[in-house]
Parts: C-alpha cells; sequence; structure tokens
C-alpha cells in the first residue's frame, strides 16, 4: 500500500527538516543554525547517493537482443541514478519483479550507460522513469512514462492482475 515511501524520500524529508528546524528550534546563533541545516543536508545527500537503483542488467547489445527475442514477456525499465521519480520507484519495482519471479524477463537500462542509446532509440523511451511490457511476440503492449510505476497496470499487462 505504501511502496512509494521509503529511503529514498529523504529527497522530500531533507526541505521539511531544515524548514521544522528553522520553526522550532530557537537557536539564535546563525553559525549554529547553518552548522545544522549543512548537516541535515550532507546527511540526507549521504543517504540518497548509497541508495541508488544501480546499474543495467545487459553489459551490451547481444545480451539484451538475447532477451529480446526470447519468446517471453518482457518488462523494461529505462532508469537513470539521478532521477528522483526512479529512486523512489525501485521498491515498487523489486515488488513487482518479486510477483512475476521467473516468468517474465526483466531488463533494467541506466540510460546513463553505453548500451542505453539504441534500447532508448528502439523502444522511444526518452523520458526517465519508462517502463514498457513487451509481448512475447516482441509488440510493446503497456508503456508508462515518467512518475511512479503502477504496478497494478503492470501486472494486468504481463497477465498476472487478479
Amino acid at each position: 500500500m505504501f511502496e512509494f515511501i521509503n529511503h529514498y524520500s529523504a529527497i522530500f524529508i531533507i526541505p521539511i527538516v531544515i524548514i521544522a528546524l528553522t520553526a522550532l528550534v530557537p537557536i539564535r546563533n546563525w553559525q549554529k543554525r547553518i552548522t545544522i541545516y549543512i548537516s541535515v543536508i550532507v546527511i540526507g545527500l549521504i543517504v540518497l547517493f548509497n541508495f541508488q537503483p544501480g546499474d543495467s542488467s545487459v553489459t551490451n547489445e547481444s545480451q539484451a537482443q538475447e532477451i529480446i527475442t526470447s519468446g517471453q514477456p518482457i518488462f523494461v525499465e529505462f532508469f537513470s541514478n539521478t532521477c528522483t521519480a526512479c529512486l523512489a520507484s525501485e521498491p515498487i519495482v523489486k515488488s513487482l519483479e518479486g510477483a512475476i519471479k521467473d516468468d517474465v524477463h526483466v531488463l533494467k537500462v541506466n540510460v546513463q550507460d553505453p548500451i542505453a542509446h539504441q534500447l532508448m532509440r528502439r523502444y522511444k523511451a526518452y523520458v526517465t522513469p519508462t517502463f514498457i511490457v513487451v509481448g512475447p511476440d516482441g509488440e510493446e503492449v503497456w508503456r508508462q512514462s515518467g512518475g511512479f510505476l503502477n504496478k497494478q497496470a503492470a501486472l494486468e499487462a504481463l497477465d498476472f492482475g487478479t
């Protein structure tokens, strides 16, 4: 139900903490206040950059082609390690991967990897995150670009919906 609340929420929580500190903590000395603000920002950035979606699931075009021509449905995710929505969608994607198990190939493509450019052109995925379901025949069945992954719609497109 609350899959979108995770450690990537730090992006939204850091400014809220700073505003709360400003309003609630009666620190009159501006040097102490700046030190606290910088500490909150640094801690938040450390959290953010240590928890990233990672790298592509394939390293070259032949691996990607093998998955694409396997005859199985494919769930394709185009993401970036610097994309807020990508980071926030990662737990939902992992939950989807757990639900589909070995019945569907998952192709994760980091748009910053060299292999990504050919696949991005092939699937016309120019916004991150982009989630695509490709049927066994190689035709696109479902697509969602931008924002959090709609897990239920993806499962229905993969014929796993209830």
